[in-house]
């Protein structure tokens, strides 16, 4: 009886060596307790985020404090990037930065973005969850990268809440900042669990119309109206909805309307946004768009002057191999098939940008009771409480061990990869 004991322990001890021993097994444990350990420091990083509210191109303290801690972990980190100067103000987008470690040797490369501006009132987006979770994400890597191949990249990436301007991550693609990524991950905290990717493609357009001025009353027959051009491009691209598929978005306001109500305007002006859910279809809108503006000049006698803005915002590609990557290790880590929702809403985001070049995953977690709006104070107050802060630990040990998996699973990423090019060449097929 003694014996057999023995030999049982024995057999017990044995399998725990292998079970010790083996990286498949002990590096996600690693990883684990590597983001356990950096959430300590993280909460305060997150806090004084929250408390900085830095707005776009403004986050030069959250910029600053976010590169210590990454160069803590080990990182190579750079700042004051350089971009295309008809983006970001002298070319140097100055709250910008991207950290790099490299592995054991040669492999794929993972990044994380990190978001760290806020809006007028605050972080009523959480974006401070957005960094600080990839940071611990960063952190979890950074403890098993000297046993693994390949690098990580963290870019922080400013201004998100602008970025159909072109300074946050439309800058930093130009840039080549991004140029070796094999995928990237993303988080945002919500009102729900989701790994719903839909970013609606997106365009603006500035319609100046130049007319003549002349007194409404004694000799209107002597004036252009430059705001019946205006007018007319309204009433035509409300003709044309009808025509136009569900998912397809059209807004404008009237930015300029004239002056006094007795001189007929010589100036008027409009904006219109364009979005649809692929990036062709959101084209092919646009440009009815703009023939409605000519229709305006042409039954008005009104100058048009309209020039293409240089930036517009793709749609996002879907890469479902990646998605169910990230909801295994969610589940493993406790969220439920059950928990996650997709979202009724859809917006656009200079991340659609990053999507559409390379394999994306955008980790939507649960800060606060389902129904609360993104930029609400109900969010921005989620964002700096105590089940928001546990959510973001629990969503960076999600994209550390993610992001292991691209790096150590070359079956896993190239079914990614396919999928990514797959799902591109079909967009609005």
């Amino acid at each position: 009886m003694k014996k057999t004991t023995s030999v049982g322990w024995v057999m017990i001890l044995a399998v725990l060596l292998v079970f010790i021993n083996d990286p498949a097994v002990a590096d996600p444990k690693r990883i684990t307790a590597a983001v356990d350990e950096a959430s300590k420091s993280c909460r305060s990083v997150s806090q004084q985020i929250w408390e900085f509210k830095e707005t776009g191109q403004q986050e030069f303290k959250s910029s600053a404090l976010l590169k210590e801690e990454l160069a803590k972990l080990g990182y190579k980190v750079s700042g004051d990037l350089k971009v295309p100067e008809d983006l970001v103000k002298e070319g140097v987008a100055k709250t910008a930065f991207k950290a790099e470690m490299t592995g054991k040797g040669p492999g794929p490369t993972v990044t994380l973005m990190l978001e760290y501006d806020a809006l007028a009132t605050g972080h009523a987006c959480g974006h401070n969850l957005i960094a600080t979770s990839g940071l611990m994400a960063a952190a979890g890597l950074a403890k098993v990268m000297k046993d693994t191949p390949g690098r990580v990249f963290v870019i922080g990436t400013p201004d998100e809440e602008r970025g159909s301007l072109g300074g946050g991550k439309v800058a930093l693609l130009e840039g080549g900042y991004f140029e070796g990524s094999d995928v990237v991950f993303i988080t945002h905290g919500s009102d729900r669990w989701s790994l719903d990717q839909r970013l609606l493609a997106m365009k603006r357009a500035t319609f100046t119309f130049k007319g003549k001025s002349a007194h409404a009353a004694a000799a209107p027959h002597k004036g252009v109206n430059a705001l019946r051009g205006v007018l007319l491009t309204f009433n035509c691209v409300d003709h044309l909805r009808e025509h136009l598929r569900q998912d397809v978005r059209i807004h404008g306001i009237v930015t300029k309307g004239g002056g006094p109500v007795n001189v007929v305007p010589e100036l008027a002006q409009s904006e219109f946004a364009c979005r649809a859910l692929d990036t062709s279809t959101m084209e092919n809108a646009y440009g009815k768009i703009v023939n409605c503006a000519k229709a305006g000049e042409l039954g008005t006698g009104a100058t048009l002057e309209f020039k293409e803005p240089r930036v517009a915002l793709k749609a996002a590609v879907v890469v479902s191999p990646l998605l169910d990557a990230v909801q295994a290790n969610l589940k493993t880590l406790g969220i439920a098939a059950n928990q996650f929702k997709d979202f009724d809403e859809l917006a656009s985001s200079d991340l659609g940008m990053v999507s559409y070049n390379y394999p994306t995953v955008n980790v939507w977690f649960k800060i606060a009771p389902e129904g609360t709006a993104l930029h609400s104070d109900a969010l921005r107050e989620a964002a700096n409480s105590d089940e928001g802060w546990n959510a973001a630990v629990l969503v960076g040990k999600a994209v550390a061990l993610s992001a292991y998996e691209m790096l150590t699973k070359p079956e896993k990423l190239k079914a990614v990869q396919a999928s990514f090019k797959e799902n591109k060449a079909k967009e609005g097929k």
